[in-house]
């Protein structure tokens, strides 16, 4: 793929050596002798540095990049939120945006009323709002909630509220940053389709996304940043292959040195060299090595004499459990890792996919349940097995462990993925610890096919009767 300057006969952004520095203080008392004084007593974080693009008018542009690469920033910078450090960002067309959920919201406003707020600080008049109320309140399908305040709001139902909004606006150009990630699978179909509606229409869009699939299929052209620098820029799905195939240039240039499989080494006891130990259902002598390997704990001993607590802990964020335990247990790692051992963040549909959990115990745990479950991004549980369905690794735990589940060909398609881990009782009632949806990893597909996961499947067809012209191919 050739990272060249695209055709700018007709653009309404373009960025030229755009860069953006945040100066970081520690606190308020640094910031105020660096006024009075002659020293500096900041840090500079260069967020972006010299960006050069172009975005074209009628097409959509698609940016990519791990967390902290810039993205936001960058958004923030086309909508006129924040300005570059250096260099000129030229935007020719006015702008709608939905870069975060509840925006300019007013908790205690019902959603009807911050229709008529939101659309008032964008600059249109009263009779214009009246007329367009309607659409907005019957795109966005919150029912009897519309004159409910806004701090009531799920922030599903704060995503519904400010898309139909910035939807039914007259911009020329449509800025999204990550939030259909936050919508049920029916709301993010209607928004692809009224984002492709956009695009018929001529309109622009520039589509900030982890979720690959969405990236290839609704943008012609994308960039990559990587901290703050453009990694790629050119047609999406080149750019989506690249970003993709990053994990296998790294292959084999660092092997971390995380957990081994360790098994009941009597407390307060320091062997000399400890040993894996394996317990298992997978006979693949290649992959028990390339684990073993990834998850490689030398200080396993030492850790062990360490004397821990047994003491529960609780984390929620609103209503939804975090980290949770009664304390027998504590995690110290997890991993992603594909069938050579090496830890990944993205994978392709068909590859091997393994989830290594490292814990130790804190006094003996018996017959403990081990779990990993899979999540969508929206919240659909895809999968989760654990060793009480599936009669294995049963017995009295006392020590550092590691265990690990492979999906073998991992059937699931295009988008990001949350993992669960947890250690439940014997009983299945309470869990010694839980990790709910803490850790993520994305899948990308070569094929453009549509849902959740690819099934083998073959096609036929019958021709009853053919007339003249007909040419099918096998």
């Amino acid at each position: 793929m050739a990272d060249t300057e695209p055709d700018t006969t007709d653009w309404v952004i373009q960025a030229r050596s755009v860069s953006k520095r945040f100066d970081i203080y520690l606190n308020d008392r640094s910031r105020f002798f660096e006024f009075f004084g002659h020293r500096k007593h900041h840090e500079e974080h260069w967020a972006l540095r010299n960006l050069d693009f172009t975005v074209r008018r009628g097409r959509s542009f698609g940016v990519i990049g791990a967390n902290g690469a810039g993205k936001s920033t960058l958004l923030k910078l086309i909508a006129g939120i924040s300005e570059p450090t250096r260099g000129a960002l030229e935007v020719r067309a006015p702008i709608s945006t939905l870069l975060d959920l509840g925006l300019g919201f007013h908790s205690n406003f019902t959603g009807r009323e911050n229709i008529h707020l939101n659309c008032s600080l964008l600059g249109m008049r009263r009779d214009e709002v009246e007329a367009r109320l309607p659409h907005m309140i019957e795109f966005a399908e919150l029912g009897e909630f519309i004159d409910y305040p806004v701090r009531t709001y799920s922030s599903g139902m704060a995503l519904r509220l400010g898309f139909g909004i910035a939807a039914h606006m007259d911009s020329e150009v449509f800025l999204v940053d990550e939030v259909l990630a936050v919508g049920d699978q029916y709301f993010q179909r209607k928004c692809i389709s009224k984002i492709e509606e956009f695009l018929t229409m001529g309109r622009t869009i520039v589509l900030v996304s982890h979720d690959l699939h969405a990236i290839r299929s609704l943008c012609d052209d994308a960039m990559w940043l990587d901290r703050g620098q453009v990694r790629a820029l050119g047609p999406a799905r080149e750019v989506v292959d690249r970003y993709m195939d990053l994990d296998r240039e790294l292959a084999g240039a660092m092997r971390p040195t995380r957990p081994t499989l360790v098994h009941e080494t009597p407390h307060g006891e320091l062997p000399e060299a400890p040993k894996p130990s394996y317990r298992a259902t997978i006979d693949d002598p290649d992959l028990r090595r390339a684990v073993d390997e990834a998850c490689a704990l030398p200080e396993a001993a030492e850790m062990w004499a360490e004397e821990v607590e047994t003491t529960p802990f609780e984390n929620y964020e609103g209503e939804n459990a975090v980290l949770i335990g009664s304390g027998e247990v504590r995690v110290l790692s997890v991993q992603m890792l594909d069938g050579r051992g090496q830890v990944r963040e993205r994978f392709r549909t068909g590859e091997d996919l393994i989830v290594a959990v490292t814990f130790r115990t804190t006094e003996p745990v018996e017959r403990p349940i081990l779990g990993v479950a899979i999540h969508r991004n929206d919240g659909t549980y895809v999968y989760g097995p654990n060793t009480r369905f599936d009669n294995v690794l049963d017995g009295t735990y006392h020590g550092i462990y590691t265990f690990f589940v492979r999906y073998s060909a991992l059937p699931l398609l295009s988008g990001t993925y949350r993992v669960s881990i947890a250690v439940f009782d014997k009983n299945h009632l309470k869990p010694h610890v839980w990790h709910n949806r803490l850790y993520s990893f994305e899948v990308a597909q070569k094929n453009e096919d549509h849902g959740l996961v690819q099934l083998d499947h073959a096609w036929g067809l019958i021709a009853h009767i053919e007339g003249d012209g007909a040419d099918i191919s096998e």
